[in-house]
């Protein structure tokens, strides 16, 4: 959007259709102001660039088919499609594109996603947890960050710190927030957590997590056009409430054990 303002409500782009995993990883990731994505993608995996024909910009050698073209100021109506959250999205004014010219490699295979499923909630999610861990990591060490496939990619994650202080749980809840603007919900765990195992993160809120103690509950939050349950008003930003839960284990003495036992080792040799 800000190009296209700079730019006077219209710009010269290249749509690239059969691209490299690179390429995809690149495109979604949210880098600095500045920070090249093809860059990126190239220090990934080697990805060497041509000129366009008709626009001056550069794209992917290596990409099945390219559409070179001009985002106008017309609008029209995008839509409905199949969204992140496996919900149709509502119908959105877009602008028009008008392609100028079609170059493509011989027998070139058009490539593209299946929506609200899993390679969709991969590019989007998989990206933030990078962000999440470097902001989580500013206040408390963090070990690990999973944006969880049931929170639709986007708005649930869990985070693994190594707890030291009494609030470094509710540290890594606002900082989680700053780390990815449209997480929703967030469930801080130790160490001892696989936070790949949502059977285990289940065991610690239900082990080590009191709602009256534990829950950090942000009211009136800017939240993901994506959710049908925020606030959606047409013409605002979409808002929500923002909740994080601190399952992890208290420092202090509480007499009261929260390690899961496991079963002693037996030598099975011993009773042949």
């Amino acid at each position: 959007d800000t190009a296209l303002k700079k730019a006077g409500g219209e710009l010269d782009i290249a749509i690239c259709i059969g691209n490299s995993t690179a390429v995809l990883l690149a495109a979604a990731t949210s880098l600095p102001m500045g920070v090249d994505e093809l860059g990126m993608a190239n220090a990934l995996e080697k990805t060497p660039l041509v000129k366009c024909k008709t626009v001056d910009l550069e794209v992917p050698k290596d990409c099945e088919i390219v559409l070179e073209g001009r985002i106008t100021k017309e609008k029209a109506p995008e839509g409905p499609f199949l969204d992140l959250t496996g919900i149709v999205d509502k119908v959105r004014q877009q602008p028009v594109i008008e392609i100028k010219c079609i170059t493509h490699r011989r027998n070139p295979i058009y490539q593209t996603i299946l929506a609200g499923r899993n390679e969709h909630k991969f590019l989007m999610g998989m990206p933030k947890e990078p962000t999440i861990f470097n902001e989580v990591n500013k206040v408390c060490e963090c070990k690990d960050v999973y944006i969880t496939p049931g929170g639709c990619s986007w708005l649930h994650a869990v985070v693994q710190i190594k707890k030291r202080n009494p609030d470094d749980g509710k540290k890594a809840i606002e900082a989680a927030f700053r780390g990815h603007g449209s997480l929703k919900h967030v469930v801080i765990v130790d160490e001892d957590i696989n936070i790949y195992d949502p059977h285990d993160v289940e065991w610690a809120i239900a082990t080590r997590f009191q709602a009256d103690k534990n829950a950090v509950i942000l009211p009136n939050q800017p939240g993901s056009s994506l959710d049908p349950s925020g606030d959606l008003t047409e013409g605002k930003k979409a808002t929500t409430c923002k909740m994080g839960l601190d399952a992890t284990i208290p420092l202090a003495a509480t007499g009261k054990g929260f390690v899961k036992e496991a079963y002693k080792k037996v030598d099975l040799n011993k009773f042949l």
